[in-house]
């Protein structure tokens, strides 16, 4: 554990101390004419990013052991995921947006998908429809792509409660903004399973392997996988919009072909923001602060015709603090309960991480968790992230976190 301190210490004091020091504030501009226009009317900006990721253990557990999400890093050092985002403006009522992922697991297996493909139509500036295939809007993370999170990995609650991270509908939405404090989203259709083979993220050790293909068949049939109807409700308390609350409600069939619920609350609240044109946005000086709470229920079902009411909740919270406008301070706690019906265990993780924009499509991160469970023991782990963007409007990270 000795060395992981200590290289901690030598990136993250330095950094913190100049970051710190630096106060020349920095914006940024969006360009239009940076845009590709392929007609008259029409607009198509595609954009790919490249996730490298590597890191430094203090055990022999493998990186595929820590992770929660196929979408978390599988080994000590890859390029993964690889992140294909396209947005299209066909005119001034109607968009559409194209995301597809490629994997590698730990046995350099690539895998790739469409996670979402829809067709937005704007009926005004407080109703929209959309169809196709999309993440829902449940609570603060299962609509932001791997590149838009604040984190190395998905968040313990949601990798597990939600479908592996993301909970997917193909189906239809439904957005309505009545007033500037208050949003509602509803989406109902099909839900789409994730279909992979990181078969052992939440087993115990000792198990064998077939023991372990059993286990993860029947912990993931607790998932949403047939019809979905879901809806999400935010509401800022103040008219600076400063400080907002949310609420979350799935329901679904699952595959032992019973309902499966799912439901959440969050809070976030900003001190310090800034207006540069856009609103209130989180920058130099700001601190922000995102809790939520996530909890599922769901009747399962086994082999010898027994059923179980089992339920399973998590939190997360996470402290954000901008050095200046292109470094940000993060701090993040989480927890998971145990699902005894299923043998999915307790877990804690504490994240420290501090990301800065290199450049205007260069994203760097360093980030530090410390995890406990009973399979992984005051496990610690150093990772180093760099995001690339390629393409799009050319300041692929320029707004992230603010």
């Amino acid at each position: 554990m000795k060395p992981i301190k200590n290289f901690f210490l030598a990136i993250f004091l330095p950094v913190i101390y100049l970051e710190l020091g630096h106060s020349q504030e920095k914006t940024f501009e969006y360009n239009v004419d940076e845009q590709k226009k392929l007609s008259e009317g029409f607009l198509l900006l595609p954009e790919v990013f490249l996730n490298l990721t590597g890191s430094v253990l203090d055990s022999d557990t493998p990186v595929s052991g820590l992770a929660t999400s196929e979408h978390d890093p599988q080994k000590d050092y890859q390029i993964h995921p690889v992140e294909l985002h396209i947005d299209a403006q066909l005119n001034e009522s109607i968009s559409g947006l194209v995301y597809g992922i490629a994997l590698q697991n730990e046995d350099d297996e690539w895998e790739a998908g469409i996670e979402e493909a829809k067709i937005t139509y704007d009926f005004n500036d407080s109703l929209s429809i959309s169809g196709g295939q999309f993440l829902n809007r449940f609570g603060f993370q299962n609509q932001n792509h791997v590149h838009m999170r604040d984190f190395v990995n998905q968040n313990l609650q949601n990798s597990r409660l939600l479908s592996d991270g993301e909970l997917i509908t193909r189906g239809i939405e439904f957005n309505y903004k009545p007033k500037k404090r208050l949003s509602f989203n509803f989406a109902t259709g099909k839900a789409r399973v994730h279909d992979h083979g990181h078969g052992d993220h939440d087993n115990h050790e000792g198990e064998d392997h077939d023991d372990h293909e059993e286990h993860h068949i029947e912990a993931d049939g607790i998932n949403i996988s047939d019809w979905i109807a879901s809806t999400d409700v935010r509401y800022f308390l103040d008219e600076n919009q400063t400080l907002m609350v949310s609420g979350s409600l799935a329901v679904g069939e699952n595959e032992f072909g019973t309902k499966t619920w799912a439901y959440g609350a969050g809070v976030q609240k900003l001190w310090g923001g800034h207006d540069h044109g856009n609103g209130l946005e989180f920058c130099e000086g700001a601190t922000k602060l995102k809790a939520e709470i996530i909890g599922r229920s769901a009747e399962v079902k086994h082999e010898d015709g027994d059923s179980d009411d089992v339920s399973d909740w998590g939190f997360s919270a996470a402290l954000y603090y901008g050095l200046n406008e292109m470094t940000t301070l993060s701090f993040r706690q989480e927890y998971i309960s145990d699902l005894a019906e299923l043998e999915l265990e307790e877990r804690h993780r504490t994240s420290f991480a501090l990301t800065r924009n290199l450049t205007n499509n260069v994203l760097g991160r360093i980030q530090y968790d410390y995890n406990r469970a009973d399979s992984i023991e005051d496990e610690h782990a150093l990772w180093l992230q760099f995001q690339i963007g390629i393409g799009g409007s050319g300041d692929s990270h320029a707004n992230h976190n603010h």
